[in-house]
């Protein structure tokens, strides 16, 4: 009898910190809910985001999903540019269904 799998997501996002390596300023999930974007400060005062995913590649052998890395995103100078270029991506991931 095969198993089937379990596509919700059951765990909330908790930003890694240390590997993601700067700190959250602005958190917005796409409209499925399985991508999130990040964008934030790094220690050099220079802005960053990443946008992670809900993974459930690795199911049969852990019997679970995780949010998983799928896009960092250049330097900026400001907030302002580094959320505007997430967001662009996060809706186009998010239309797209492409990970």
């Amino acid at each position: 009898m095969e198993r089937e799998i379990e596509t919700e997501i059951t765990e909330t996002f908790g930003f890694p910190v240390k590997s993601g390596g700067f700190k959250e300023l602005v958190r917005e999930f796409s409209a499925c809910g399985r991508i999130v974007m990040v964008a934030g400060i790094r220690p050099d005062g220079t802005f960053i985001y990443s946008l992670y995913f809900w993974d459930m590649s690795e199911y049969e052998n852990i019997g679970e999903g995780y949010w998983a890395p799928c896009s960092e995103g250049g330097i900026y100078s400001d907030i302002d540019s580094a959320t505007r270029e997430a967001k662009r991506i996060l809706v186009t991931k998010g239309i797209n269904e492409k990970i």
